[in-house]
């Protein structure tokens, strides 16, 4: 995985993400649309969220969009049963998606890592949360490999079932 560097992208970035969107998403995804990527990419500072890339000499191999739901209704934490003041330390995997030439090397945990490591301020953020479909088990493994748990299954986003999965970074992985 030489020449693999990871940074927060832009929304100069748009196209090659949408791209990478159709060219990577399964019929176990749920695409994101282009106004909730556009709204992740305008970054942490406008409020919304963040997409970190997995950038090589040739463009974008893997992103994963996250978001900051706030207080909104779709809120996860919500599910979970975050009291109300808490849902603003929550944060939602909304899409992690890597090109099916790049598959099977981790990129999936290494993106959640970076951004554990500089992009998601963990005194901002305590709660992570994501949702994925029971089929999909490079993704379940995926999230249970950075320390996630399933606490729910119901369904969300597309009228599929989910697997509703958290990590609370005050308590040890997994818990």
């Amino acid at each position: 995985m030489s020449g693999l560097r990871f940074a927060p992208l832009t929304s100069d970035a748009l196209g090659a993400v949408l791209e990478l969107q159709r060219e990577s998403c399964g019929p176990l995804m749920h695409p994101l649309g282009e106004a909730e990527l556009s709204d992740m990419l305008a970054g942490p500072a406008a409020g919304h969220g963040v997409v970190l890339g997995a950038l090589t000499d040739r463009g974008l191999a893997a992103f994963l969009a996250v978001q900051f739901p706030g207080r909104a209704a779709h809120n996860l934490g919500r599910d979970y049963g975050l009291p109300e003041g808490d849902l603003d330390r929550a944060l939602h995997f909304t899409g992690i998606l890597v090109h099916p030439d790049r598959r099977g090397q981790g990129l999936h945990r290494r993106l959640i890592e970076t951004a554990a490591q500089g992009v998601l301020p963990p005194d901002r953020h305590r709660y992570w949360f994501a949702t994925v479909r029971p089929e999909n088990t490079a993704s379940v493994r995926g999230m249970l490999s950075v320390g996630m748990r399933v606490f729910a299954r119901r369904p969300k986003h597309d009228g599929h079932d989910r697997l509703l999965f958290v990590r609370d970074l005050s308590a040890p992985a997994g818990g």
